[in-house]
């Protein structure tokens, strides 16, 4: 017996440490998921800098077929890499699938980038008829765009993924296909969305897949995938509300599930977008307080009743007898109903339209121009324009003062300050309310988050040809429907409109309003406006930043036309293509019932 044991001592100790060796070796070579992520970038990484150089390699002696072929499959692989490049090299994805538009940055206004990337590309490939020279533009542009890549491949070996960047990476990547990728922005001429739609979901399900998650997530982005890649359906006759409700959404619910379960942190960030939504769609997912300064007055009750009060009183305005409400009326969902209201210089109207200040709060440039970033500073700058209300916030305290009342509401607005009544509390205590103003509970909204009785099939309808034949949500971008640019919501485009003096259609003559061209002079941005929201719009007529349309119909017949251009009207800056849109009568009212299922349920009309 004693022999036995002896001999299997002799043979099992080897065998059970070479098993512990062979287990321990397994577990050193099974790389960890962000490892593995950071493979499938760096291949994916490589196979576009690969596609990239075929595409440049046969510039001149494929066909027109080939080309686009070429073009298509290396926007594929581009793809497969926007959620990583967007989210950590964000300058170099503007370079290589910006907008095809000149830009300038926001700390040298009078430096003006011309475009480059994939979009410019795209209106080269797409060009008729095809030349040498627009052939020598598309093998230009190849070399911008391997330059890029090739400085992404540089920085590669220093990238390090972490498991809450990842997740938050593919969230806002889904978010950018939801508002950007399905309503045709960056595919304006290829007409591909829906292909590459489906090519982001794949490599989401991809990238998700290292970190071994649920089947449910995986089937539910797969179910993504095959809905926008569907048989027998093209861009314009994508259900794409359909598509929110029982697949898109539903899928960014179960990866925020996923996330929690798995253990894995949300990122500390502070967004428009709160980090831990479960979309976007989310009753409380925008946080507009991302907006605003760092000493903006907290949203308490006391500071409210401060700031409604001070919206409402003329006292601001000195003499004038203007206040806040008197152009921003509460029941015409703070505007005035007005094509222009009145100036307090002479006997004629301000230069723009009011707009509306429901949902103000939810965006990082203020007025027309976008000529200041805080509610703080609009207040200043409209109680102290001459025109509008000719008042002097310095003299506002000592008046205020006067008014029993107001001793107390500041007392109890500004607890912790010995001398509450100022200037600076003013401003802040009417931004707040300002803030305050945020409606994002319409119909849509509701239908959105599952209630899909709340909208009739004319709405529906409408929804899908705002979001792709008619192209609105390539400006207008969902779900805030205005300017300000998803997924990150940090910063506002304005556009130009080519917006006519009146409204005769037969003799259009441009507005004399040369808008954010006024600030700083740069040539590109003559008669550019911020792109305002269409939410509440039913409720906010006339339109347009002069005002000129007093109707939802002549909105939709001016962009159906092509805007100013269209219209015959010489705009060679003119942002909002030219080419008539066809939208039938049918649509066009259909359009304009689902603008109006954007009514959020708290405004009402006059």
């Amino acid at each position: 017996m004693n022999s036995l044991l002896s001999r299997f001592q002799a043979v099992g100790r080897p065998l059970l440490l070479g098993l512990a060796v062979l287990l321990f070796s397994f577990a050193a070579l099974r790389k960890t998921p962000v490892e593995q992520v950071k493979d499938y970038y760096n291949n994916h990484l490589h196979q576009l800098h690969s596609a990239l150089t075929r595409f440049q390699e046969v510039t001149y002696q494929a066909d027109t077929t080939a080309l686009r072929t070429q073009f298509a499959a290396c926007r594929a692989e581009y793809k497969q890499l926007e959620f990583a490049v967007e989210y950590y090299y964000p300058h170099a994805a503007s370079r290589v699938n910006g907008a095809a538009l000149p830009e300038t940055e926001p700390g040298e206004p009078g430096e003006v980038i011309p475009p480059t990337g994939f979009q410019v590309l795209e209106e080269y490939v797409y060009a008729a008829p095809d030349s040498r020279a627009n052939r020598d533009l598309i093998h230009q542009e190849l070399d911008n765009v391997l330059y890029q890549i090739r400085h992404l491949e540089q920085q590669a070996p220093y990238l390090a993924f972490s498991d809450a960047e990842v997740f938050d990476a593919v969230r806002l990547n889904l978010y950018r296909l939801a508002a950007k990728g399905i309503s045709g922005f960056d595919s304006p001429a290829a007409h591909a969305s829906l292909p590459e739609a489906a090519v982001t979901l794949k490599a989401s399900r991809e990238v998700l897949a290292s970190f071994d998650v649920p089947q449910a997530l995986t089937t539910q982005l797969e179910r993504c995938a095959a809905a926008v890649a569907a048989p027998n359906q093209d861009f314009n006759s994508f259900n794409r509300a359909r598509f929110l409700v029982r697949f898109f959404n539903p899928a960014l619910a179960t990866l925020r599930q996923v996330q929690l379960q798995l253990h894995i942190p949300f990122v500390a960030a502070k967004r428009a977008v709160r980090v831990d939504a479960a979309g976007y769609f989310v009753a409380d997912a925008f946080d507009a307080s991302f907006f605003a300064p760092a000493n903006a007055a907290a949203p308490t009750p006391a500071v409210l009743a401060l700031g409604e009060a001070l919206f409402k009183e003329p006292v601001l305005s000195g003499k004038a007898g203007r206040s806040c409400a008197s152009c921003h009326i509460p029941g015409r969902a703070y505007t005035d109903g007005l094509k222009v209201n009145s100036s307090l210089l002479a006997d004629a109207g301000l230069e723009r339209n009011t707009p509306t200040l429901l949902n103000a709060a939810l965006q990082p440039d203020q007025f027309y121009d976008s000529r200041v970033h805080y509610l703080e500073d609009q207040v200043h700058a409209v109680v102290s324009n001459k025109a509008e209300m000719g008042g002097q916030l310095s003299e506002a305290p000592a008046l205020l003062r006067k008014k029993g009342s107001y001793a107390k509401l500041f007392a109890k607005a500004f607890i912790n300050e010995k001398q509450p009544v100022t200037e600076h509390n003013i401003r802040r205590a009417v931004a707040t309310y300002v803030r305050s103003l945020v409606r994002l509970n319409s119909r849509f909204d509701q239908y959105l988050r599952g209630d899909t009785a709340v909208l009739n099939s004319q709405e529906v309808l409408g929804f899908n040809l705002f979001m792709g034949k008619a192209q609105c949500g390539t400006c207008h971008y969902m779900p805030l429907f205005s300017g300000t640019v998803p997924p990150l919501y940090d910063k506002t485009e304005s556009e130009i409109l080519g917006v006519p003096a009146t409204a005769d259609t037969l003799h259009p003559t441009l507005d004399a309003d040369q808008g954010k061209f006024l600030l700083y002079g740069i040539a590109h941005q003559k008669h550019a406006f911020k792109t305002p929201t269409v939410r509440n719009a039913a409720l906010t007529a006339p339109y347009m930043h002069n005002g000129v349309y007093q109707t939802l119909e002549q909105v939709l017949d001016f962009y159906n036309k092509g805007g100013g251009a269209g219209m015959g009207l010489n705009i060679p800056n003119q942002t909002l293509a030219e080419d008539k849109l066809g939208l039938s009568t049918a649509e066009q009212q259909a359009i304009i019932a689902f603008i109006k299922a954007l009514n959020d349920t708290r405004e009402v009309a006059y």
